[in-house]
């Protein structure tokens, strides 16, 4: 099965390579959360003091919205999300989900004990998936998994290219990211190819990083402005995701080292990286897409984005690349009301000279 039928394997976390689970017969779902919705009080009673949008994805599952799954995968790459496997382990021996979960652990500091790790978690990922679907995978579905992702992959950076040129809007790659992130390949590819939305004459270009954005409510609000234009990001729901990757070899042992290499290889989100590396990797980022300044905005309790600002403050003030910095939004308010006036300083900093905005 490659769309239409085929089980869906919903996924907590940025951890997984796609092409294990299409290789298995199955479809990734990536499930979001969201800025906007309050945390049930049985999730909060369920997982103690978490990031608002992480609890939603819980609420999500505990009301029976995500039912229809033939299982869950949890990746352990926030303390949030190894909480949330956790409370689902016990809720599901307990008859409360309708279908298993499973942790993935991998670590994201590369040397070689981490990539032998990685390669068990991904292999031991791969049969878990195949009890699931009741398909072997192979060398050949495999091989075919990785046509159907690498495609994706090329139409991913055909959007991005779009989007550095002024002919893809933020807010409409944020949508085409969190629509692939849940659909087969072949209808992520359509979704990718049809986000056109031109970006207003004049806009300052802006650099996202921070918290994650699940849901394009924050970016709508600074794009609707007209005075900003989202160019890039650097957090796992936007242009850190990981998609369209793949690996093609000889053998299945071969292709799942590739990927375990693969994945210590990427870019570190906020609550994997060390503060150095994050900060010059978005340096780097905004250098490339051609930003004129960049935007945090963190949601409350997701510290390690906050214990980022500081180094991205400096890389970025290397570059003439002012940061305005919100941070502790709360879900209980409007994080678009912190997106607006995020630009009027924006607007006022860039006005003023290079590093005179301040969170």
């Amino acid at each position: 099965m490659t769309g239409a039928g085929a089980p869906r394997i919903g996924i907590v976390g940025d951890d997984v390579p796609r092409q294990l689970v299409l290789a298995a017969g199955a479809v990734p779902q990536r499930l979001l959360g969201s800025w906007h919705e309050p945390v049930s009080a049985e999730t909060a009673e369920l997982l103690g003091t978490v990031d608002a949008a992480t609890g939603r994805v819980l609420d999500d599952l505990l009301s029976g919205r995500h039912d229809d799954l033939a299982a869950l995968v949890v990746c352990h790459d926030s303390q949030t999300h190894l909480r949330i496997f956790y409370v689902l382990r016990i809720l599901a021996r307990r008859g409360r989900l309708p279908f298993p979960v499973h942790l993935v652990d991998a670590p994201r500091l590369d040397s070689p004990a981490a990539r032998r790790f990685v390669g068990r978690q991904y292999a031991r990922l791969l049969d878990f998936c195949e009890q699931v679907t009741g398909r072997r995978a192979d060398i050949g579905s495999l091989h075919r998994a990785a046509e159907r992702e690498r495609a994706l992959g090329r139409a991913l950076e055909t959007m991005r290219e779009r989007r550095r040129s002024g002919g893809c809007a933020g807010s409409a790659a944020l949508r085409v990211y969190r629509a692939a992130v849940a659909m087969p390949p072949e209808e992520a590819v359509a979704a990718v190819t049809e986000a056109q939305a031109s970006t207003a004459p004049g806009a300052t270009p802006v650099f996202v990083t921070g918290s994650n954005h699940p849901d394009p409510g924050v970016y709508d609000a600074l794009e609707r402005t007209g005075d900003v234009v989202v160019v890039g990001e650097d957090h796992d729901t936007g242009d850190l995701a990981w998609l369209g990757v793949a690996v093609e070899a000889p053998t299945v042992g071969e292709v799942i080292d590739g990927l375990a290499a693969g994945h210590l290889a990427r870019p570190a989100a906020a609550t994997r990286g060390l503060a150095a590396a994050r900060a010059a990797y978005t340096a780097t980022c905004a250098e490339q897409t051609g930003a004129r300044a960049a935007l945090a905005l963190v949601r409350e309790h997701d510290d390690a984005s906050a214990w980022d600002l500081p180094d991205q403050r400096l890389a970025l003030g290397r570059l003439g690349v002012p940061l305005v910095a919100r941070t502790r939004i709360r879900s209980a308010e409007d994080p678009v009301t912190a997106a607006q006036e995020s630009v009027a300083e924006i607007r006022a900093g860039l006005a003023s000279t290079a590093g005179g905005i301040h969170s």
